[in-house]
């Protein structure tokens, strides 16, 4: 896979270590099984830093949360092997399409089928690079423009460059009917230096992808072009869900990470 997508192997193996607590924030039934497959290939699977699996519990639930909402049509860019079209309690009519990279989707597919997971809702599979034209393919796949959509984007902006950010938030406003909404993350400069942040990007880079800084503010660009956006940080949600992260978590590289959502009058 390419270095973006094992970094997917990663965020399951969080998910997994959540899923064994007994006062988790969510219950991913697919994560385990990456976490074993990968085992049995032998594809190593960098350990989390301290405090990772807990910040990524928050992060997911923020997620999990934004789509309880509606609308039915959902979009989930860069959906990599989280399995909230099979986890998450669906209402009737709900159609879920699921984009990313094609060899990351055919290996969940295999782990789908392994474990025998039903979708709750309505899923569409479409295998694409968001770099190349996305919108020309959801569309095929059955999307309407003209209804309210519920996009995702998560942990995606960090990895994008300044015009495939750009490119990427200029077509999902222009494929959003009113009443359409749109969660996103991404992670301030402030936080560069600290030790924790170095730690993380580290591990990431040992697996072949890069983060890209954020320069433009995109909650800033969506108000800009119609869009009211609302910010969440990951220590006050944290204490909201009942579970407050840990005392030697550094505050300041936890608050970096900009929870984000904006919704379409």
């Amino acid at each position: 896979m390419q270095a973006v997508s094992r970094t997917a192997l990663w965020v399951a193996s969080m998910r997994a270590t959540e899923a064994s607590r007994p006062d988790r924030l969510h219950d991913d039934p697919l994560a385990a099984a990456v976490v074993a497959s990968a085992m049995a290939s032998e594809q190593s699977i960098p350990p989390a830093p301290p405090g990772a699996a807990e910040f990524m519990a928050v992060r997911t639930r923020f997620y999990d949360d934004f789509l309880g909402s509606g609308p039915l049509q959902v979009v989930v860019l860069a959906a990599g092997l989280d399995a909230r079209a099979f986890r998450l309690p669906w209402p009737s009519g709900t159609r879920l399409f699921e984009l990313d990279l094609p060899e990351l989707l055919a290996y969940k597919a295999s782990l789908i089928d392994s474990v025998g997971l039903e979708a709750g809702c309505s899923r569409v599979v479409v295998p694409i690079d968001l770099r190349d034209d996305w919108a020309t393919a959801l569309v095929a796949a059955g999307f309407s423009s003209s209804s309210p959509t519920a996009w995702i984007a998560e942990g995606l902006l960090q990895y994008l460059s300044e015009p495939d950010k750009k490119r990427l938030l200029d077509t999902i406003s222009g494929l959003s009917a009113p009443g359409s909404r749109f969660a996103f993350d991404h992670m301030d400069t402030s936080a560069d230096d600290r030790e924790s942040v170095a730690d993380a990007l580290d591990r990431i880079r040992s697996m072949g992808a890069e983060f890209v800084a954020t320069v433009s503010d995109p909650a800033g660009w969506l108000t800009a072009h119609g869009w009211s956006v609302a910010v969440d940080r990951v220590p006050a949600l944290a204490v909201e869900y009942g579970r407050p992260l840990p005392d030697f978590m550094d505050p300041a590289a936890s608050n970096a990470t900009a929870l984000c959502t904006a919704t379409l009058p």
